[in-house]
């Protein structure tokens, strides 16, 4: 049964017909292949969103940055940071690092994976939905925490006098945003509405 999708290069909206087992269907504006849904798309956003929250934890616990300054050895993770940045009083600041670093990402995770989880539950539709929006809103600010280490760490190197690296948690937090990043590229939100024998995930 001819059903109407839209190119995903393109946009252009068209008809195509059944294609047999093995064959795909091409848009004829663009030339890159049609599909009604992302294949595999909910499977890909569990195990994405999973391995991001493997990650989540060693990102909270390792140093982001191991500072060596005048022979002392200072090691500081993300709440040793935000910590920091109370006590100096850069309460507006500090609670920024907290919600792109802390708060954002978990939330985003758990967010991917109950969206994943309950994609044939035909409750709360548009609540998923604008959860999906929210999530692709904030999806690059996670970036700002590698944003500034990188800032950091290209000020404060002096040499012989002090020498700042980043920790293995900054690897780790860089992980936890890519892999939140392709888990939300890869979710298909059109499944939340489709009917549930329809559905190819």
């Amino acid at each position: 049964m001819p059903e109407i999708v839209a190119c995903h290069t393109c946009g252009l909206v068209q008809q195509v017909d059944s294609v047999p087992r093995g064959m795909l269907a091409k848009c004829p504006r663009c030339g890159f292949t049609v599909l009604a849904r992302k294949p595999n798309s909910r499977t890909r956003t569990a195990a994405l969103a999973l391995a991001a929250l493997l990650l989540y934890f060693p990102a909270n616990y390792f140093p982001i940055v191991t500072t060596y300054y005048w022979g002392a050895h200072e090691e500081t993770t993300i709440f040793d940071g935000i910590r920091g940045l109370f006590r100096t009083g850069s309460c507006a600041l500090a609670a920024l690092v907290f919600t792109t670093s802390i708060l954002t990402p978990a939330l985003k995770i758990l967010s991917l994976l109950l969206l994943s989880l309950t994609i044939n539950t035909p409750r709360w539709k548009k609540i998923r939905t604008w959860t999906y929006k929210i999530i692709q809103v904030v999806d690059p600010w996670n970036m700002l925490e590698v944003f500034l280490l990188a800032i950091v760490v290209s000020i404060v190197e002096l040499g012989k006098v002090a020498t700042v690296h980043p920790g293995a948690g900054v690897f780790s937090f860089g992980g936890v945003v890519v892999l939140t990043l392709c888990a939300t590229i890869t979710f298909d939100p059109r499944l939340v509405w489709d009917a549930p024998e329809s559905k190819n995930e």
